[in-house]
């Protein structure tokens, strides 16, 4: 038995925040999890598979757009007439959908507390998709046992014993789901890819196969499991189109322009992949006078991702290192800046104004105060301050 397993595609993604922050990055953005689709599909048919696991979040809601549901049905019709199986369970983005809306997707399953298994060869794939947003209770007791004399592969949607980032959903003590005497589970959820292998079972999170933001650079790929006498095998198959990538840029020393736009050269060159787009945010470390004016950093940067192929500068920040921090009065202010801007206070604060600020803004443009850059903009915000003192004003 041999099948890909993915999850977490979120096909109708919308990006607004990205496009909002670089036009031509969003715009390469926009359909980029549809063409990973494709691209997923091709992997299936070159490896042979006699399946593709669906394991939640396929889509970004519970209302799903036309041209998302039209691009799973052209890949579920393309894997169907290679002969190969598609089943999927909806996770906690996408439970309220209602795949069937626009008629049935020959060669689909999807696996259901009404009908949680399906046979295939000699596999049983069980599962039990999200029928709320919200699932505060374990599903591991709702699933079948195993059935002897076949393989028996789980599809499950879960944040397992909790993850950085990610709120409880459906949790799940990881060593009830390999206790439960499955070969493999098919795991969606948290969008970094793990492999967690117990005495008989191994359980996999493939990651999310194509990032949305810089805050997803651990995933693009989808896992490819081989079940024989030999046991059971994943492999990761890299599949994104597009990747985040943080960059640090170490700048003690480049106190001229021409040495700050080297070593951001230098960081870019080092995370290029050939085929794939690549879109940094550059980590500027060093003293105010290394780092300089970071509007005209972000400038350089931006001028240097028009001169190499496939390259979008996301954002450029400036990190101050600890030894380069201004002294003296300027250090003292600097300091209890950071102190403040670390009381749960000063965050109930800043979070009022955000969202004040969100109702005010168009659309487009207040997706980039959501709630979760919270402590990314607090951060970065402090940290501008205080190279403007270290700076004497003049950055």
């Amino acid at each position: 038995m041999k099948f890909l397993h993915l999850a977490d595609l979120h096909l109708d993604s919308p990006l607004r925040a990205q496009a909002a922050r670089n036009p031509d990055m969003g715009a390469a953005l926009r359909d980029a999890s549809r063409r990973v689709l494709s691209r997923i599909v091709d992997k299936a048919v070159e490896h042979r598979v006699d399946a593709v696991l669906f394991a939640g979040d396929t889509f970004d809601s519970g209302v799903a757009d036309v041209a998302a549901r039209a691009a799973l049905a052209a890949a579920v019709a393309r894997l169907d007439a290679a002969g190969i199986a598609s089943v999927l369970i909806q996770g906690n983005h996408d439970a309220l959908l209602d795949l069937g809306r626009f008629g049935p997707m020959k060669g689909l399953t999807q696996l259901t507390p009404e009908n949680p298994t399906l046979r295939l060869g000699d596999a049983s794939f069980h599962g039990l998709g999200f029928s709320a947003p919200h699932m505060p209770e374990s599903l591991l007791p709702r699933y079948p046992a195993p059935e002897p004399g076949r393989w028996n592969i789980g599809l499950m949607h879960s944040s397992l014993d909790g993850a950085s980032g990610h709120d409880p959903y459906a949790p799940c003590a990881l060593s009830a789901l390999l206790g439960h005497g499955y070969d493999y589970w098919a795991l969606g959820h948290i969008h970094k890819r793990a492999e967690h292998r117990g005495e008989r079972g191994l359980a996999v999170m493939p990651g999310i196969p194509q990032g949305r933001s810089v805050r997803e650079t651990d995933g693009g790929s989808v896992t490819l499991v081989d079940l024989d006498l030999n046991g059971v095998r994943a492999t990761p198959l890299p599949v994104e189109l597009l990747r985040f990538a943080r960059l640090p840029v170490p700048l003690t020393g480049a106190n001229d322009a021409a040495a700050r736009r080297d070593a951001m050269r230098r960081a870019l060159d080092s995370a290029m992949t050939p085929g794939v787009l690549l879109a940094a945010r550059l980590d500027l470390t060093g003293g105010a006078a290394d780092i300089g004016d970071i509007r005209f950093a972000t400038a350089q940067a931006q001028d240097l991702a028009s001169e190499l192929d496939g390259v979008f500068i996301e954002a450029v920040r400036p990190h101050l290192a600890h030894a380069a921090r201004p002294d003296g009065a300027a250090g003292d202010l600097a300091q209890l800046m950071r102190e403040d801007a670390a009381t749960p206070g000063f965050r109930d604060q800043a979070r009022a104004a955000l969202a004040d600020w969100r109702t005010a803004l168009p659309r487009d443009i207040a997706d980039l105060l959501d709630d979760d850059r919270l402590d990314a903009l607090i951060d970065e915000g402090v940290e501008t301050m205080a190279l403007r003192l270290g700076g004497g004003g003049e950055t």
